[in-house]
């Protein structure tokens, strides 16, 4: 089981990565790769900055009851370190999977043109500041038939959002040691755009009188949607 509130299941076929935009400056992953290397854990023997394609894990087993699994919640799948050939032969395991959903969440969003995704698919991109909204462009030009974008940790006003062809919205504020502020004006005006454009959002944690709240109420309600079948 996963402690990460919007899925079921993490699977790490691919570990380690590389820094990319200012989400990254506090990375979870890099955190907790060093600890499962201290614990002799052999996927993540290797530095945090080289990025390793796990072959081995593309015969896990899922198991017959349907789930959601969240792909690579320690690395990218997008990264350009990650050969073609082994995210081919990823899709074909999704697409062989139909009773899972899928969740693929990337800040490489100039990568997902290369791609067509299995319907199975929960395609999403890191938007944590206004100037990274073209990767919601990135993903609505893709096929994925489910689209979403991960406003966390979110760093700034996001400003008017296009929300067109995007299917839900998950928010949150940065957690962790060093962790920067988000003001809940920022995710009161996410809200009131995913709301008034009829996406389900999903507000996971925000900062509340100096304090990091999970699920935190905004205009008096929990956000916990979900996208609705297609």
């Amino acid at each position: 089981m996963s402690k990460i509130e919007w899925t079921q299941v993490t699977w790490n076929p691919v570990t380690g990565c590389t820094k990319v935009s200012e989400g990254c400056q506090n990375c979870y992953a890099e955190k907790m790769h060093k600890r499962l290397q201290a614990m002799g854990q052999y996927k993540y023997e290797r530095p945090f900055r080289e990025v390793w394609p796990c072959t081995n894990e593309l015969n896990k087993d899922f198991g017959k009851k349907p789930k959601m699994i969240f792909v690579n919640s320690m690395s990218d799948l997008f990264h350009d370190n990650v050969p073609v050939e082994f995210t081919d032969k990823l899709f074909h395991k999704i697409e062989a999977h139909p009773e899972h959903i899928f969740q693929i969440l990337t800040k490489r969003s100039s990568n997902l043109k290369f791609w067509t995704f299995p319907l199975n698919i929960w395609l999403g991109v890191s938007v944590e500041l206004a100037k990274y909204k073209n990767r919601i462009d990135d993903l609505r030009a893709t096929n994925a038939k489910t689209k979403f974008l991960s406003c966390e940790p979110l760093l700034g006003d996001l400003g008017e959002l296009d929300l067109s062809g995007i299917d839900w919205v998950i928010v949150g504020a940065e957690s962790g040691p060093g962790m920067r502020e988000c003001k809940i004006e920022w995710i009161e005006n996410i809200v009131l755009q995913a709301t008034a454009a009829k996406v389900p959002v999903f507000v996971k944690q925000a900062h509340i009188n100096g304090k990091l709240v999970k699920m935190p109420k905004i205009f008096g309600s929990e956000w916990a949607e979900y996208p609705v079948s297609k």
